[in-house]
């Protein structure tokens, strides 16, 4: 009898408790919606655009809803989950701005104002080649129009006044912050009438231009010495001149994913590593020749030849490979000089063609190879 009623009780009690939780429930109802997205950009491209974003870091986000004007037949909201910070929008009109509103929405529907981007796709215009002049030197380069950016359809032969170039068995592989300079065949070094005086090596410099370091290529400041001022750096420029003529600049990372774009390739593909091809961008920006096998179309006049590069203490890979560096720094690694003190190395992005490929390859490899360099222009 005791224990019945002992049991009757704690049900009641249960019950009680339950309604009670109910009642506080109702009176904390989650109301507020989740953080926007930030770094929000649209990519234009032929007939599409590409939004990319970052998502919030609140524990109730659950999706993102993307709607945009003018509207086509695609159903909106597009509800999209979790974990795939971009969208490409195809079947849109070229010459059209479209405004693409990005809302973030939690578990229980709250939705956020919503973030907005504005883009207009537009058709591929590839213009004859044109020329420009670097004024600190006088050499002339051809260059070409892809889509809505200009770039250099030549590799860069600049030097700095008064450096000079790195014989193949010299380099920065430790954690020494210095620059270099190289021309393939220019084993013992020099300066530019040394590749003047060696037909074959001028041979080289007119076709293939000037190898540096990532160091060099960014023409990093003397004040840079290690780990924290470099982030500090890099941080606080985003867009990068280096070595670059006056209005243009190193490519970065982004600038070529927005040409990548232009000639098809989707944003999931281009954020990947490796070969990538979703429509043979490489075949597109190689050269009919410059090749070990001409295997390049040149669609879009980028002229992209087969220019080897330096590593570690020799020149590798002529008409075989080709590499361009990017501005856009990567990651560190870390490793063990010959005492065995620790050091961080620096690795950055780059991009590269191979004769036999049809795709473009994206890697961040060490700072110290000797990589080739094409300018894009600045926005005007």
């Amino acid at each position: 009898m005791k224990n019945t009623i002992k049991i009757t009780l704690l049900l009641m009690m249960s019950i009680f408790t339950f309604n009670s939780c109910d009642d506080d429930d109702d009176e904390l109802v989650d109301v507020t919606a989740p953080n926007e997205v930030t770094n929000l950009m649209a990519i234009p491209g032929d007939s599409k655009v590409t939004l990319e974003w970052e998502e919030p870091d609140n524990v109730d986000f659950a999706q993102i809803q993307v709607t945009f004007t003018p509207e086509t037949d695609l159903v909106q909201p597009i509800p999209l989950s979790p974990g795939f910070p971009s969208k490409e929008f195809s079947g849109l009109e070229n010459g059209v701005e479209y405004t693409f509103t990005v809302k973030t929405v939690d578990w229980v529907a709250n939705k956020s104002v919503g973030a907005t981007v504005k883009a207009t796709p537009a058709e591929a215009i590839v213009l004859p080649p044109e020329e420009m002049t670097d004024t600190r030197d006088g050499r002339k380069y051809k260059i070409v129009t892809i889509g809505n950016q200009v770039w250099m359809a030549e590799n860069l032969k600049y030097i700095p006044t008064g450096a000079t170039f790195s014989p193949s068995s010299s380099g920065s592989n430790g954690g020494a912050y210095t620059k270099h300079y190289y021309v393939y065949g220019l084993d013992d070094g020099g300066t530019i009438d040394d590749v003047n005086n060696n037909p074959a090596v001028k041979a080289n410099f007119d076709t293939h231009g000037v190898m540096y370091n990532w160091y060099a290529a960014i023409d990093l400041p003397n004040t840079v010495t290690d780990p924290a001022s470099l982030d500090a750096y890099v941080a606080e420029n985003s867009e990068i001149q280096g070595l670059a003529p006056e209005g243009w600049r190193i490519p970065s990372d982004e600038d070529f994913k927005i040409l990548e774009a232009t000639l098809g390739m989707s944003a999931e593909t281009a954020d990947k590593t490796e070969y990538r091809n979703d429509n043979s961008e490489g075949m597109k920006l190689k050269s009919e020749s410059g090749w070990l096998e001409n295997t390049g179309t040149d669609e879009v006049g980028f002229n992209w030849i087969g220019s080897g590069r330096w590593k570690t203490d020799k020149f590798q890979f002529l008409t075989e490979f080709s590499y361009f560096w990017t501005s856009s720094f990567s990651h560190y690694v870390t490793k063990e000089d010959q005492n065995e003190n620790e050091y961080q190395q620096v690795r950055a992005w780059l991009r590269y063609a191979k004769y036999n490929q049809n795709g473009v390859g994206r890697a961040a490899w060490e700072h110290f190879n000797g990589y080739t360099i094409r300018c894009v222009k600045d926005a005007e």
